[in-house]
């Protein structure tokens, strides 16, 4: 009897021992770590796991035409078929596409978080090896789910840029 007191103790003791650092755990994997990962899912090119970071009805906001010599399509669009729309042409395009994301400011309250970031991004076009670097600002808007934090709104400072556009026929 002394045995089994002595083990149920052990595992209780062990689960308060664990668990704070569980939580803390959960807690280090937030909203920053959300935004950090959807910009490595990018470099990655991995289509399949970039829509997991979008919560259903997410808003992406294009303040200004993302492409040199387009109008303004909208101020929003629905942010998961923004990305699966961009992304197989952005990768299409370059041979390289990397971001790195900076958090420069996080903020929660409650299920909901902000985080702002500075992105660089260094390109390499599929025509040639020149290398283009750029740097902007994101603010992500998160929302906390059952499944962890995800994106239901984005808005960047980004620069236009020529990349995934046809050059003009030289004809």
């Amino acid at each position: 009897m002394s045995r089994l007191i002595n083990a149920l103790l052990r595992v209780y003791l062990s689960g308060w021992i664990v668990c704070p650092a569980v939580c803390c755990a959960a807690e280090a994997l937030g909203p920053e770590a959300t935004v950090v990962s959807f910009n490595q899912t990018i470099t990655s090119r991995d289509t399949d796991k970039l829509g997991g970071h979008f919560a259903n009805g997410g808003v992406q906001f294009t303040l200004r035409p993302s492409h040199k010599g387009l109008a303004t399509q909208g101020l929003t669009a629905d942010l998961g078929q923004h990305w699966s729309t961009i992304a197989p042409v952005l990768f299409a395009a370059t041979s390289s596409y990397t971001r790195e994301a900076e958090i420069l400011e996080s903020r929660v309250q409650g299920d909901i978080a902000t985080v702002w970031a500075r992105i660089s991004t260094e390109t390499v076009p599929v025509s040639s090896e020149e290398r283009t670097s750029e740097t902007f600002t994101e603010v992500y808007l998160l929302l906390n789910t059952g499944s962890g934090w995800k994106i239901f709104g984005m808005a960047d400072n980004r620069p236009a840029d020529d990349i995934g556009l046809a050059a003009p026929d030289q004809s």
